[in-house]
């Protein structure tokens, strides 16, 4: 190991802790516990140097060279160990008109879900401990949400505005490329034991802004657009909830989520978590004269919002708009109505962050 690396870890004998530390304090959170199953989990997946740079580093991105200024380093000692860690999903990596620019990335959305050729029993098991002890991730109880629950179009009553926000096939199309990846929480409940009956390879990712971003991925897919719109509807016929980032513009991802795995999902269905996701601005309703009462759509909900009576019946406490059970019903007596007044989602990653930020109490200026 070079001596300047040797020199940076010297400095901080709590490399783990500095980056737990740095990490809770990006909006998204990173939040500590008790029995330090957080660091268990950091340390699975950085080496002690690899912690102690990505606690020195910004959100924004610098270039090795600004790094290396910053930190009093040479450049040619911290490109190897950032491309390392660019490579294993520990930091971010990208192409810009100033060079190539490296940069902190959040435990959730981010660390985590880049370690999906990492993901074993092992970590599967201390990403579990992390999970439970700290009921989610430590995001779950301000507000904004992360995520939001795009409804299924073809469910929604046809006399209603759906903002572009609001349709899964707006964001593919208005990308310009598209990939697919397996689900790192069916992965993850697979290792532990728990193995799903949902497709697994349903993630979706896209760029609003490049056409080739996916093409030097090891963990995604290139797709086409219309081959994502077919694993979206795919996604929807098994029943699958589609989830995004809960902002109006730039989407970059799309996921189709259950309630045994998703590590957001099961916010609600275990925890009963306030702040874990929105629910969509519509809510499902029966046509009293079309239902034969015939059950279809209880064994769809995944949140148990559907009980049968006389007719089909909704708990409007529990249900969250998707319109997975719309879709299946052969009488088409379920529909999504208005569920009252429209939210608006922040703008943006960058609103969504302040917003978050403040609710959250912590400041993460020095980061910028």
């Amino acid at each position: 190991m070079p001596i300047e690396l040797m020199m940076l870890i010297i400095m901080s004998n709590n490399s783990y802790e500095r980056l737990a530390k740095i990490l809770d304090t990006i909006p998204q959170g990173f939040s500590p516990t008790s029995s330090g199953s957080h660091i268990r989990l950091l340390k699975l997946i950085f080496r002690p140097e690899e912690a102690e740079l990505a606690s020195k580093m910004k959100l924004r991105g610098e270039t090795s060279e600004e790094m290396a200024t910053r930190l009093g380093l040479e450049p040619e000692t911290l490109t190897p160990l950032l491309e390392t860690m660019a490579a294993k999903g520990q930091i971010r990596a990208w192409q810009s008109s100033s060079g190539r620019r490296y940069a902190l990335l959040p435990f959730v959305v981010g660390i985590y879900e880049e370690q999906l050729d990492e993901m074993d029993a092992e970590l599967a098991q201390a990403f579990e401990e992390y999970y439970q002890e700290n009921k989610g991730f430590g995001i779950f109880t301000t507000e904004p949400p992360i995520f939001r629950v795009i409804p299924v179009n073809k469910s929604i009553s046809t006399d209603l505005e759906i903002y572009p926000y609001e349709t899964a096939e707006e964001m593919i199309k208005s990308a310009k490329s598209w990939a697919v990846r397996e689900c790192i929480c069916k992965k993850q409940q697979k290792a532990l034991g728990n193995e799903c009956n949902y497709p697994n390879t349903v993630c979706l990712v896209m760029s609003p802004r490049s056409e080739h971003e996916f093409d030097n991925s090891e963990l995604d897919r290139v797709i086409t657009k219309n081959q994502a719109l077919d694993i979206l509807h795919d996604a929807e016929e098994a029943g699958l909830v589609h989830c995004a980032m809960n902002v109006v513009e730039k989407h970059y991802y799309i996921c189709n989520c259950c309630t045994c795995c998703c590590g957001i999902l099961r916010g609600i269905s275990e925890f009963n978590q306030p702040y874990v996701l929105v629910k969509s601005d519509y809510v499902a309703t029966v046509d009293e004269s079309s239902c034969i009462a015939c059950g279809i759509c209880v064994d769809r909900c995944q949140f148990e919002a559907i009980t049968i009576g006389d007719i089909a019946e909704i708990n409007l406490d529990r249900c969250i708009g998707c319109g997975v059970c719309g879709i299946a019903c052969p009488e088409d007596a379920l529909s999504l109505v208005e569920r009252g007044e429209r939210t608006r989602p922040p703008e943006n990653m960058i609103d969504w962050m302040t917003q978050k930020a403040q609710a959250r109490d912590v400041d993460p200026s020095d980061l910028l």
